[in-house]
């Protein structure tokens, strides 16, 4: 079961629209240019310091921190995060990143390319590699997942009221919707940084409405944001060990896969097909 305190439609907008414009400027102001602060640490530390990192950890504090939980009322637990979730994600994150070095193992051994080491390694090197992983489990998820799994999602299923005759037909319209959002939310970094063309724009804008519904699935599956930012974090950056015909992004969706399907079982309760329930405070 899901908690949430509920906030006005106009309170709900207002965050939405505001984490957007902070988003945009920060891209504008230091992810387009290779002259920001955040690309020179990041290449002044061959990686370690990912952009990533640096630009939204402190988006977090600011929309997370700030609109989300000082301005919108909401506390961790409310944004699906409990006692001892910190812990859990290491132990999630560890558990998932085994089960995709394994999964690529099986797949090149599958195709005959053997055990070898994949080329990134060489190419970019441990810190650009293994920091993009830190960036992603310490930046972005918590920055995304948080302001659209903890937040957004149960926040539109209340907002929705009884327009739904089902709790599960109720929950569905929300996790569309808010795919919907988060897609659209993403299209002023994507004609920021992306090749703008409309086959382009369209594809990136697909894939991030298909990622928003995996994500929320695996949020309404669990109750638990934490798994959300492992599953999150191992999808964004894979950090493969072996080379393998298939894209790691790929194998780590195959793992959220099976991690949907556990569901309940990553929480702790006994395996079923529901998805958790959503109530106000």
């Amino acid at each position: 079961m899901i908690r949430i305190r509920p906030n006005s439609s106009a309170m709900f907008a207002a965050i939405v629209l505001a984490g957007m414009l902070a988003v945009t400027i920060a891209n504008i102001v230091f992810f387009s240019r290779e002259s920001s602060v955040v690309w020179v640490l990041h290449f002044a530390s061959n990686g370690w310091i990912n952009a990533n990192l640096t630009m939204f950890v402190p988006m977090t504090l600011l929309v997370i921190g700030g609109l989300v939980m000082a301005w919108g009322g909401q506390g961790l637990s409310d944004l699906g995060l409990n006692a001892g979730w910190a812990l859990r994600l290491l132990l999630l994150l560890g558990a998932g990143w085994v089960a995709v070095q394994l999964l690529a193992a099986i797949v090149a051994l599958v195709s005959g390319i053997g055990l070898v080491v994949h080329p990134a390694w060489a190419e970019h090197g441990a810190g650009t590699l293994v920091g993009l992983l830190l960036a992603m489990v310490l930046g972005t998820a918590p920055f995304e997942d948080g302001l659209f799994r903890g937040y957004v999602l149960p926040q539109l299923y209340l907002l929705m009221g009884s327009r739904f005759s089902g709790e599960t037909e109720r929950l569905i319209a929300a996790l569309l919707l808010c795919s919907i959002i988060f897609a659209l939310w993403h299209l002023p970094t994507i004609l920021l940084n992306r090749e703008v063309t409309l086959v382009a724009v369209a594809g990136a804008l697909a894939y991030m409405f298909l990622g928003g519904v995996l994500l929320g699935l695996l949020y309404l599956r669990t109750g638990r944001l934490e798994v959300v930012f492992a599953g999150h974090a191992l999808v964004n950056a894979p950090t493969l060990l072996v080379e393998t015909p298939l894209p790691g992004s790929l194998l780590a969706g195959i793992v959220g896969l099976g991690a949907i399907i556990a569901g309940p079982m990553l929480a702790g309760r006994p395996w079923s097909t529901r998805l958790v329930r959503i109530v106000p405070r």
